[in-house]
This record gives structure tokens, C-alpha cells and sequence, in this order.
């Protein structure tokens, strides 16, 4: 299950006033353009190249249709092995990682869903002020990037399923516990700890998707005009409590 721990760690760079200045460019890591923006390790064949090309356009398609346009263009370092993720600053264990204007994808992450969840990431924070960017929960960061990505590995099915097998998945008022992204990273680990107990083999992570299912709903509901009413709301000093709840979450 490494490949499915999609942990966001902009917050991590952005706090500590860092930049991807330490990383090195898509040249330095010996990558090879495919298309404006979009790197390949050399490995990468011609028709993985155009699966690439294609993941970067329905992922875009994604985020747009969910904020009603894309503000944001990273460079995206796609690579096929494990080697390469790592020389371009990629974490072990994780399939995809934004990183101030990056998004590094691993052998794992070649897909829509995985760039489009990372991407939803960058998007959100470039429509946020600083102040209101660090007051949104990690909970909320997490299930909007599920919701919009439309990850198969954290549906509503992946979670139906794990009910249905009588295993344990978080209980609602355990995700909206999770507002930090160190409480966010203590629960993965916990939840992936407690998978390997009990020997349960799975793509999926139950965090994200019940983090996706807390999300869910408030999104069908309210769409992008609720959501660009939230970032306008937090934006001008509202609590994202109170602006979740004005934008038709109701009590959670």
C-alpha cells in the first residue's frame, strides 16, 4: 500500500519559507521534455509519453471543472523508477507529491487520478491567502482532492467494501478530528499499521476515502460556486468552520 500514501508536503515547504531551489531542474535529473511544462525519465517509452500527455489533460479537465478554471501550471517530473523519484526529491512510499511548483510523480503515480489529486492541492492554494491556506484542515484538503481526483482506490465502493468485510474504517468524527498535517500523517500511519495487523491486502487507504466521504456530499451539493464561495469567505478572515457551514455543510 506505499504507493497510495499521497501525504501533501507543500505546507511542509511554504511554512518553512523554502522553495524548489534545492531540487534539481528537470534537466539536472536528466528528464526529457514530453510537452510544455511535462518531463519523463528517459525510460519512458513513446506510448507511455502519450498516456502522460493524456493524464495531464483529463487531470487539468478535472480541476477545472471543479473551480471553474486552472490558475496554476507546475512542472510535472514523471518517472519510471523508483531511482528517479528519488534524485528529483520524491519521498519514498509516497506515488505523487507537490512541491512548491512541482508535482513529482513515481512509478506509482502516472495517472489522472494521482496528478489531478495533487494538482487540486497547488490549485487551492493558489486561490488562498496565506493566513486562510493554513486554516483549512488537513481533513478537508485531503477529501476535496479525493472528491475532485475521483480516485477509484478511495471511492465510496473501496469504503463499502471494507465495511462489508467487517474491517475498520474511521469513524466520521475521527476525520474531522484531523486538522493538522501531523495529526493527518500520525492517522495514516495508524491506519496502514493496523491494515497490516490484520493482514488486509488493499490499493485503497480508508483514511482517504472516508475523508473523501466526508467531503463528497458538501461538494454534489454546493459544486464550485460553494467552493470558490469558501476560499472567497476564508479569504476575507472567516473561520473555515463557519465558512464551511454558510456554503451549505451544515453541522459535521
Amino acid at each position: 500500500m506505499r504507493h497510495l500514501k499521497t501525504v501533501f508536503l507543500l505546507l511542509i515547504l511554504l511554512l518553512a519559507g523554502g522553495c524548489a531551489s534545492g531540487f534539481p531542474t528537470p534537466q539536472e535529473a536528466g528528464m526529457v521534455p514530453v510537452a510544455a511544462n511535462l518531463y519523463a525519465e528517459p525510460g519512458i517509452d513513446d506510448a507511455g509519453r502519450a498516456n502522460l500527455i493524456q493524464s495531464v489533460s483529463a487531470a487539468r479537465e478535472l480541476v477545472g471543472n471543479a473551480f471553474g478554471g486552472v490558475e496554476t501550471n507546475p512542472v510535472i517530473y514523471a518517472c519510471a523508477t523508483n531511482d528517479c523519484y528519488a534524485r528529483v526529491g520524491g519521498s519514498h512510499g509516497l506515488a505523487a507529491q507537490a512541491l512548491d511548483d512541482r508535482i513529482l510523480l513515481s512509478p506509482y503515480g502516472l495517472n489522472k487520478h494521482f496528478l489531478a489529486h495533487e494538482w487540486v492541492h497547488a490549485e487551492l492554494y493558489a486561490r488562498m491567502k496565506p493566513a486562510a491556506w493554513q486554516a483549512v484542515p488537513q481533513w478537508f484538503n485531503e477529501g476535496l482532492a479525493v472528491t475532485i481526483s475521483q480516485e477509484p482506490e478511495h471511492s465510496e465502493s473501496f469504503l463499502q467494501s471494507m465495511l462489508d468485510a467487517g474491517l475498520p474504517v474511521p469513524r466520521p468524527e475521527d476525520v474531522y478530528a484531523l486538522r493538522s498535517l501531523s495529526q493527518w500523517g500520525n492517522a495514516i500511519g495508524f491506519h496502514e499499521k493496523q491494515q497490516l495487523v490484520l493482514g488486509v491486502r488493499s490499493d485503497g487507504n480508508p483514511l482517504y476515502a472516508a475523508a473523501g466521504q466526508a467531503v463528497r456530499p458538501w461538494f454534489l451539493r454546493v459544486g464550485r460556486a460553494g467552493l470558490n464561495d469558501l476560499i472567497r469567505r476564508m479569504n476575507a478572515g472567516q473561520p473555515f468552520d463557519v465558512a464551511y457551514q454558510a456554503t451549505g455543510a451544515g453541522q459535521y
